[in-house]
Order: C-alpha cells, then sequence, then structure tokens
C-alpha cells in the first residue's frame, strides 16, 4: 500500500541507572520507564550479567532444578532437605541472569515523513532504548532509509544508549523526504530486520514503521525469523485513515514518485476506508502468523500510550 502526497561495532559497556536527560522524551515519562523492564519469552545466554533468566545456571536465588552431587562440588549447594527425604546428594541449582540483546528497526522512508508520524517514531525507538539501558541489556539502533540504506549504530549499554540513540537520529538527518529518492525508491525495512535477526543474540527485535511501502509482507516475514520476541510497532497517520481531501488532485507516490490523477468523492473516500480496514486486518493476521506482537499508534496519540500498550500485553514489567 503506498502513501501519497498532493505536493557490528563496539558496545558501549557502562553500568547504571538509565540516562534522566533525553531530548526526546518527557522527563516523567523516562522516570516511569526507569522502573520497567523488558521481559523476554524464553531463556536466554547473553554476553553479559543482565536480569533475564538464562539458559544456564548460575547463582541466582531463583531454585531451577536439582542435579546429582559430584566430588568438587561446594557442599554449601547441597540440598540438605531433599537429602533427608531421599537420602540422595543432590545440588541446587539456580538460574543465572543475562543480558537481552535488543535491536531496534526505524524506517526513515518518505512516507515516515507526512504527520508527526517520524516524530513519534523517532519517540517510540527511545522509549526501547529507555527500557534496555535501565536494565543493563545491550541495544542497538538501525535506521532503515530509502534505496537499501542502512545505517546501524554502535551496540550501547547502561545510561549511554539513549544518548548515543539519540545521537545517530541527529547525525542521520531526521526529514526523510528531503533525501535523494532512488530509482526504485522503496525502503530498506526487510533488509535491515533481516540484519537484526541475523546479528545474532537472545532478546527482543523491534520494528517500528507504518508499512506504507510495497513489499511490507516481506516486512513481517523477516521478523518473524527472529528468535526471541517479535515487537512491531505500526504507527499510522490520521490522514492515512481520515484523509482530508476533496476535489481533483495529482497524488504522487512517496516513495516511488509514480503519479496518478483523481477526483476525490464521497464514494472514493467510502472505498477508502474499507481498503484501509482491510489492510489493517492483513497487517494483523500476517503478523499473528509470525507470531509478533503488534502495538499500533496513530499520530496524534502521545508516546505514553506505547508504554501502556507495552505493559497491557505483558511485554514490559515493573
Amino acid at each position: 500500500m503506498a502513501c501519497w502526497s498532493s505536493s557490528r561495532s563496539p558496545c558501549l559497556p557502562l553500568s547504571g541507572p538509565c540516562s534522566s536527560v533525553s531530548n526526546l522524551l518527557a522527563p516523567d515519562l523516562l522516570a516511569e520507564l526507569a522502573r520497567m523492564r523488558l521481559r523476554t519469552g524464553q531463556r536466554i545466554e547473553g554476553r553479559y550479567a543482565g536480569s533475564h533468566t538464562s539458559r544456564r545456571y548460575g547463582s541466582s536465588v531463583d531454585f531451577a532444578d536439582h542435579r546429582d552431587y559430584v566430588p568438587g562440588d561446594d557442599p554449601r549447594r547441597i540440598d540438605r532437605p531433599a537429602w533427608l527425604r531421599t537420602r540422595k546428594l543432590l545440588v541446587r541449582l539456580h538460574d543465572a541472569e543475562d543480558e537481552a540483546t535488543v535491536r531496534i528497526v526505524l524506517d526513515l522512508s518518505a512516507s515516515m515523513g507526512f504527520g508527526t508520524k517520524l516524530d513519534l517514531a523517532q519517540q517510540a525507538a527511545a522509549v526501547f532504548v529507555a527500557l534496555a539501558g535501565g536494565d543493563q541489556d545491550r541495544v542497538r539502533l538501525l535506521l532503515a532509509g530509502p534505496g537499501g540504506r542502512v545505517n546501524a549504530g554502535p551496540w550501547s549499554r547502561g545510561p549511554g544508549a539513549l544518548a548515543a540513540s539519540e545521537a545517530l537520529l541527529g547525525a542521520h538527518g531526521t526529514d526523510p523526504i528531503e533525501a535523494d529518492r532512488p530509482a526504485d525508491g522503496q525502503p530498506a525495512v526487510a533488509e535491515a530486520v533481516r540484519r537484526a535477526v541475523g546479528e545474532g543474540g537472545a532478546g527482543p527485535v523491534v520494528v517500528i514503521s507504518d508499512l506504507l511501502h510495497d513489499g511490507w509482507e516481506d516486512v513481517l516475514r523477516a521478523l518473524g525469523s527472529a528468535g526471541g520476541d517479535r515487537i512491531l510497532v505500526h504507527l499510522v497517520g490520521r490522514s492515512d485513515l481520515q484523509p482530508n481531501l476533496d476535489g481533483d488532485f495529482r497524488l504522487v507516490d512517496a516513495e516511488t514518485g509514480a503519479e496518478v490523477e483523481v477526483g476525490i468523492t464521497d464514494r472514493l473516500l467510502d472505498q477508502y476506508a474499507a481498503t484501509v480496514a482491510r489492510w489493517l486486518a492483513a497487517v494483523d493476521e500476517q503478523a499473528g502468523r509470525q507470531r509478533a506482537h503488534v502495538v499500533r499508534l496513530v499520530d496524534d496519540e502521545p508516546v505514553r500510550e506505547l508504554s501502556t500498550r507495552l505493559r497491557r500485553l505483558g511485554l514490559v514489567a515493573a
């Protein structure tokens, strides 16, 4: 579905609480996010210690399993109540806690420049970076521009993650409409998702996009290949849902530059609304097939709605 207009890097190992300064998020929202953490739907195995249940066994307080005692084991780990019951020497195993790797793909294609979608998209990315940074998870932001261009930022961790991600956004430029439009004009969202998935590591892969380009199904199929949680933040412009148009127009596809002349009538607007409803249903159906969570935001909603809906889906916890 087109949008039309009438006119590997080193990780930064940091520690401490999430940064309290942001150019994109209000201080009260940052304080709220600092009390939350991303939840993972499976055991993970990270490079550094973190707060997510690991595939390995470790020394947390959470009991995981028993195994037979073997010479050389720490006698303090022998489960004495189990020995009294079974007369077997069993060692208590506890869950380890590792970091997750959070990869965020942000669509910077031309259609994202209409309305306030781009502003909301940047804020949404900052929400996930703040959640990851406050939880000591490694996080990386990948910017998907037009013409197959992917700009991957550095891995970062801890309080510097948010500042590093905002710096990347500022350095890249934030007006996709002004970017040179290549011949094909198609954004690199699917390619960026495949790159994020291929980097490995266990943890969420997040896609922030309006999906207003041919091949949006490829984006969701690529997301479906991720080994961890899959999250689509689907941004929709109010003007995408309810275009305020009347009369005759020459519409230009923001992605490809293709043109079409139309006469706006009530009947055509009704047909457009029905097409949009079918498209939204198709996005939800395809995401369901890929076992991806969908959080849909309209660009006139505050970014705080994102954290609220993530909580409702059980993707974040206090």
